[in-house]
């Protein structure tokens, strides 16, 4: 049986290990559910607007954090 393919990681996922941040603590810095942060880990984001509040705490540029 062929194995499973993993699914490519998302760049805020990325910056997450990168920066040695988890999930819980990203969302707690942010004052946000850590559903949310899945979310965004997950799917990516999509946004400029989010990407420029999460910037600030990831210490990047928000290009650097978004998912066409």
């Amino acid at each position: 049986m062929p194995r499973k393919t993993r699914k490519p990681s998302t760049k805020m996922k990325s910056r997450l290990k990168v920066m040695g941040i988890t999930q819980t603590a990203l969302a707690k810095r942010l004052k946000k559910s850590v559903t949310l942060i899945n979310h965004f880990c997950v799917h990516g984001i999509k946004t400029v607007r989010v990407a420029k509040q999460y910037s600030r705490v990831l210490c990047c540029r928000p290009e650097e954090l978004m998912d066409f």
